[in-house]
């Protein structure tokens, strides 16, 4: 049976962390902090924290820095919750996904402007004038096909 008490924990403890961080920690270096993930160990004793900044010309390096010097205020925060017997270890990694999706988007836009098929699209174009009259099957709804079947079942028995 799946445990779902780690996912739950990841999730509260997200939610203290960038409670914390936004409103309770007073460091205009660490202002536009987030806690995007928190992955538990199995036993609850490590915790990997990732983070991302915005409007923040910080270097992540020095971010980092700025979150190990806090995390025993963010310990406090875990005991504060009564979330927890024990307070796991807090490791901080930054997390790249925001870089890798504005990398993701240059290159869509790029193959966008190499790939435009805006100059084939004519609307006017009639898909009619394009088909054969063979490839049309007419199909009457009222008429019934299933009356063959059925006598072939009566056949059978």
């Amino acid at each position: 049976m799946k445990s779902f008490r780690i996912p739950r924990l990841q999730e509260e403890l997200k939610k203290i962390f960038n409670i914390a961080l936004s409103q309770q920690i007073n460091d205009p270096k660490l202002s536009w902090v987030q806690i995007t993930d928190v992955v538990l160990a199995k036993d609850l004793r490590y915790a990997k924290l990732y983070f991302s900044h915005y409007n923040n010309h910080a270097s992540h390096d020095k971010i980092r820095e700025l979150l190990i010097k806090s995390s025993g205020f963010l310990k406090k925060q875990i005991a504060g919750a009564q979330l927890m017997r024990t307070i796991p270890e807090l490791s901080f990694f930054y997390d790249e996904t925001e870089d890798r999706a504005e990398k993701m988007d240059t290159l869509l836009a790029t193959l966008k402007d190499d790939y435009s098929d805006d100059a084939d699209y004519d609307p006017d174009i009639d898909i009619d004038d394009y088909l054969d009259d063979d490839d049309y099957f007419d199909f009457d709804e009222e008429e019934d096909d299933y009356e063959d079947f059925e006598d072939n079942e009566d056949d059978e028995d």
